[in-house]
């Protein structure tokens, strides 16, 4: 099997989907391995280090011409052209948020495994290490422009002696609220989560027990109110594989206190924002709305590649290795976590969510293998 590594194009994207360590694996294991021309500078890997563990340099298109592409995050609109029938393209796909994807993928008759929807042992094995980074990192970008110079209220999120800290309000908990949480409690903020599910607001309470920190049930009222009483509002629901509905409407943000911070963690799949209409990017990463701060960036973890790298890395190699020694098909029947992650099998769309989600049609994926 030949297998490409593909150097991400995103703007400001410095993560690879492979260390020299896992392509050493790879090739141990009998492929041929292609890197892209610099995929892992950004996260402190030289070509020398992927040649020195037997694999090739090679150009973006070369990298391209792989039975099995292994990125981090999903194709750009100008990497199309390089789709072809049987090919297996593995990332952080994020699809029901790029239409026009799914819709290249369906023509050339990829099968395309989406990190972010693989479930093992009842949690979202790969997607967890980086929404811990992006939810410890969205309260260190809430804290950064909550700054006068930005904007912001002009105030410091984790406060003094003298003055206290400010409140950060979390929608949704999941993974990436409890480590933003955990952060910002730390710093002595105030600190509280909107969670639907009882069971897990048990858990929150009793985790945070003794904290400045309370979890409020998820409802309509219980949101409004919340989000006005918020320095920095961080937005993380997600639905694997399906995009969200606007939950925080358009009131809600003309609610929200002038120079006050809102995140959308899960931007990249379309995020519950209504006044986010667009992603933004690391380099340019915020707008003002309303008098809000506007954050919404899809790829947070692209900005810290070298420990995102290590942490995706060390989750993803053993589905990579099992697709090299099987093949895709077989693997998929063996096993069940690496089979929860298909998006797109040879052209069909197998994930329901993100069937409704881009207006296709839906197949078992059952019925095809």
């Amino acid at each position: 099997m030949k297998v490409g590594i593909v150097k991400e194009h995103k703007a400001g994207e410095g993560r690879v989907a492979a260390t020299p360590a896992n392509v050493k694996k790879l090739i141990d294991a009998g492929t041929q391995v292609m890197v892209e021309d610099q995929a892992g500078t950004g996260s402190g890997f030289e070509n020398s280090a992927y040649e020195a563990v037997g694999a090739k340099i090679v150009s973006h298109e070369q990298a391209w011409d792989a039975d099995l592409v292994v990125k981090v995050k999903e194709p750009e609109p100008e990497e199309y052209k390089y789709f072809k029938e049987g090919q297996a393209i593995w990332g952080f796909q994020h699809l029901a948020s790029t239409p026009d994807t799914v819709k290249a993928m369906e023509k050339a008759g990829v099968t395309a495994i989406g990190g972010e929807t693989i479930v093992e042992n009842g949690q979202l094995a790969l997607l967890k290490p980086m929404s811990a980074i992006a939810g410890r990192r969205s309260v260190i970008m809430g804290a950064y422009y909550l700054e006068s110079q930005h904007g912001g209220e002009g105030i410091l999120l984790p406060g003094i002696p003298e003055v206290s800290a400010g409140k950060v309000v979390f929608f949704g908990g999941g993974n990436a609220a409890v480590n933003g949480a955990e952060l910002a409690l730390s710093m002595g903020c105030e600190v509280s989560i909107i969670e639907l599910k009882q069971e897990r607001i048990d858990w929150l309470n009793e985790h945070f027990k003794g904290q400045k920190f309370t979890a409020i049930n998820s409802t309509p009222e219980n949101l409004a109110a919340e989000i006005k009483t918020a320095d920095v509002f961080i937005s993380t629901i997600l639905i694997p594989g399906a995009r969200p509905p606007k939950l925080v409407t358009e009131d809600m943000v003309k609610s929200m206190k002038k120079g006050s911070v809102l995140i959308d963690v899960a931007i990249d799949q379309g995020g519950t924002v209504a006044t986010i209409d667009h992603p933004t990017t690391i380099e340019d990463p915020v707008f003002t709305k309303y008098g809000v701060i506007h954050y919404a960036v899809p790829n947070q973890p692209g900005a810290v590649p070298r420990t995102a790298t290590m942490a995706l890395s060390s989750g993803n190699i053993k589905y990579l290795l099992e697709i090299a020694h099987d093949g895709i098909d077989n693997a998929i029947k063996r096993d069940e976590a690496l089979a929860s992650g298909i998006n797109v099998y040879h052209g069909k769309v197998v994930n329901e969510g993100l069937a409704k989600s881009v207006n296709s049609d839906y197949h078992q994926l059952t019925d095809l293998m």
